[in-house]
């Protein structure tokens, strides 16, 4: 990405992370250019980082009510301990 075309705003990804976020600030440090992403805080040097659209990567999630999400949660809980029980014979042996 040229350093020309990032600005405070733009949606922007480091593509060796896969960290995406949107451009708070940009400084110039030791003659090289870098942007600030509001997502981690952290500094990107600016000939890194790729155009990102907002829309690329989304998720869209369903809403669920407190009492699904807990019955979800419980149930995985149970089949989690029977598992534990059923699948190892509990005895801590670490070997060597």
């Amino acid at each position: 990405m040229s350093t020309d075309d990032v600005a405070v705003g733009a949606v922007v990804r480091y593509p060796r992370t896969g960290t995406t976020g949107k451009v708070v600030r940009v400084e110039e440090i030791d003659g090289w250019k870098y942007a600030e992403l509001d997502s981690t805080g952290l500094y990107y040097r600016v000939d890194e980082l790729i155009s990102a659209d907002k829309t690329a990567g989304s998720v869209e999630r369903e809403e669920r009510s407190l009492e699904e999400y807990l019955k979800e949660h419980k149930e995985l809980q149970e089949q989690l301990e029977e598992v534990w029980e059923k699948g190892t014979d509990q005895s801590c042996e670490g070997g060597g």
